[in-house]
């Protein structure tokens, strides 16, 4: 036999079987730290949509609800807004309790309660929320949103020129 013939059967060497499974180990690596590369962007990227749609929610509801306004009540601090599916009959206003954002619904002519079907929730995630009157009759609602265990802080002012009543 020749050296060629031998070689052919005898297999792989040592160092030849160690480095190969050092390649197979550091491609094996590569991939599992990309892998959680992307798991951490798509949690990050997942948060900011949800805060994003959460707060995007509540600032226009608030526009659209004050801006529909034809009169807007100041009473108790509280702030009443004309309802938008009756907006001839109701006020509602807006108060954090318990870890959700509530909608009260009050009569139009004395601000009064009514008895069935007064509050509903209308957000929850909430951490606080305020809904005040500027020196201009802007309307300042300050509030924050728990997303994933963490506390982001929002604020916005709406401008509206309707008549603001304080009663």
């Amino acid at each position: 036999m020749s050296q060629s013939e031998l070689r052919k059967n005898t297999g792989f060497s040592l160092i030849e079987v160690l480095t190969s499974l050092m390649v197979i180990s550091l491609v094996l690596v590569l991939l599992l730290s990309g892998m959680i590369y992307l798991n951490t962007i798509s949690k990050k990227a997942e948060t900011n949509q949800k805060l994003f749609y959460t707060e995007r929610y509540l600032n226009l509801y608030f526009q659209k609800q004050i801006l529909r306004s034809e009169k807007i009540y100041h009473k108790n601090n509280r702030i009443y807004l004309q309802d938008m599916e009756n907006p001839e009959l109701y006020y509602n206003f807006y108060q954090y309790s318990n870890g959700f954002l509530r909608r009260y619904k009050v009569r139009e002519n004395k601000l009064s309660s009514i008895i069935s079907g007064g509050n509903s929730q209308f957000a929850d995630g909430i951490q606080s929320f305020t809904m005040t009157l500027g020196p201009n009759h802007e309307i300042h609602i300050k509030y924050s949103l728990a997303v994933e265990g963490k506390i982001y802080y929002r604020e916005t002012t709406i401008s509206h020129g309707r008549e603001v009543e304080f009663v």
